[in-house]
C-alpha cells in the first residue's frame, strides 16, 4: 500500500453544481474493468464549490496500479451520476487527453504490437509514453496542458497596476479557476483576503482584476492604504499579491491540434520498440536452409535504421513544424480554447 494523490477536474462545473454537492471516489484494485468500491466515506466525500474546478483526493490505502472512477452525488436527494472513465491511481490526467486505444488506432495502425511469443505489449508501456509526451510538450510550450494547481504565487505591487483595478498577470494560463488572492504586509503576514465576488478573470490571457462591489467594496480601495505607509506613492513592493489558482486546458476540451501532437510524440517509443523486434529482438536478417533450398529475410533494423523509421521521421517532422505555431498561439494574445 502507498499514498496516492488523485486529481479530479470537474468539467462544466456550473451545470454539475446545480444538481450535485459532493464527489464520490471509487477504487478498483484489479484493473480498469473493476469492480469498483467507494474509497470515500460520507465524511470524506469531496465538497463541490463554485469557481473551484480542480479537486484532490488522497488515498492512504492506494497504489499506482489501482484505477479510480468518480461520480457526483447529492447528499440530500441521494441522486448520483454515472461513473467517470477509469483513471490511473497516480491521478495523471494525461490519459484524458489521448487514450491508449486512440494511440493504437490513430498513430500505431498497422504496427505489430506483440512480443516474440505473441503476447501483446503491456498496457503500461503505452500509458508511460503518453504521460511522457504530455510532460515533454508542456515543457516545450511552457503551457500547463494538464490542470495544475499553483499555491500562493507571488506578484509585486506596481502603482499603475494598482490603480488599474489591481491588475495581476499570473505566470501560467489559461486560468481554470482562482481559489484565493491575498494581500501581504512587508512582514509576510496576510493583510487582506480578497472577496471572491470581486475577482474578474481573463482566463485565456491569464489576467486578473480586483473589482470591489457593494458597500464594503466602495471603501475597500481607499482603506487598504492603512496597511502600508505611503502605499499610493510607492513605486514597488515585492510579494504584495499571493495568488492561488488552477491553470491548464479544461478536461474534455483539449484542442485537436494538441491531441495530435501528443499522439505523434507518444508513438515514438512504441514504434522504436516494435521496430527493434521485427524478425526478433536485435535481428536484422535471418536465413533458413532446408534440403538445399534457402530463404533470406532482411529487415530495416540496424543501429541507425529502425523498422518503423519512416513513420518516426514523418511524425518528428510534423511535430517540429507544429511547435513554433503552437507557441505563438498559446503564449500570445489570441488564445481561444474551444
Amino acid at each position: 500500500m502507498s499514498v496516492v494523490n488523485l486529481k479530479i477536474v470537474v468539467s462544466s462545473l456550473n451545470e454539475v453544481i446545480r444538481v450535485f454537492d459532493r464527489i464520490k471516489v471509487h477504487r478498483s484494485t484489479t484493473g480498469a474493468a473493476g469492480p469498483y468500491i467507494e474509497a470515500t466515506t460520507p465524511s470524506t466525500r469531496l465538497l463541490l464549490q463554485s469557481s473551484v474546478v480542480t479537486y484532490e483526493f488522497t488515498d492512504q490505502l492506494g497504489s499506482p496500479s489501482y484505477y479510480y472512477r468518480v461520480s457526483y452525488y447529492n447528499s440530500v436527494s441521494l441522486l448520483e451520476s454515472s461513473l467517470s472513465e477509469p483513471q490511473q491511481g497516480e491521478g495523471d490526467s494525461a490519459l484524458d487527453i489521448i487514450s491508449v486505444d486512440e494511440l493504437k488506432a490513430h498513430y500505431l495502425f498497422g504496427v505489430d504490437l506483440t512480443k516474440d511469443d505473441g503476447a501483446p505489449y503491456p498496457q503500461s508501456i503505452f500509458e508511460f509514453f503518453i504521460k511522457s509526451a504530455v510532460s515533454w510538450l508542456e515543457h516545450k510550450l511552457d503551457l500547463p496542458i494538464r490542470p495544475q494547481s499553483y499555491k500562493e504565487e507571488s506578484h509585486d505591487y506596481d502603482p499603475n497596476a494598482y490603480t488599474s483595478w489591481m491588475f495581476v498577470k499570473v505566470n501560467h494560463f489559461p486560468i481554470l479557476s482562482v481559489e484565493e488572492i491575498k494581500l501581504m504586509t512587508p512582514a509576510g503576514e496576510t493583510a487582506l483576503v480578497v472577496n471572491p465576488s470581486w475577482i474578474r478573470v481573463q482566463k485565456e490571457a491569464g489576467e486578473i482584476n480586483i473589482l470591489p462591489n457593494g458597500a464594503q467594496g466602495l471603501s475597500w480601495i481607499g482603506s487598504v492604504g492603512m496597511y502600508y505607509t505611503g502605499l499610493r506613492t510607492a513605486r514597488f513592493l515585492p510579494d504584495f499579491f499571493r495568488v492561488s489558482y488552477t491553470a491548464g486546458l479544461e478536461s474534455g476540451k483539449v484542442p485537436d491540434v494538441i491531441k495530435h501532437c501528443v499522439g505523434m510524440i507518444a508513438a515514438y517509443g512504441p514504434l522504436n520498440i516494435a521496430g527493434d523486434l521485427i524478425g526478433g529482438a536485435g535481428i536484422a536478417s535471418q536465413s533458413v536452409s532446408i534440403d538445399g533450398l534457402s530463404q533470406s529475410i532482411n529487415t530495416t533494423s540496424s543501429p541507425t535504421c529502425a523498422g518503423y523509421a519512416a513513420r518516426i521521421i514523418q511524425y518528428n517532422k510534423e511535430v517540429k513544424d507544429m511547435i513554433p505555431t503552437l507557441r505563438r498561439y498559446y503564449k500570445g494574445t489570441g488564445l481561444i480554447v474551444v
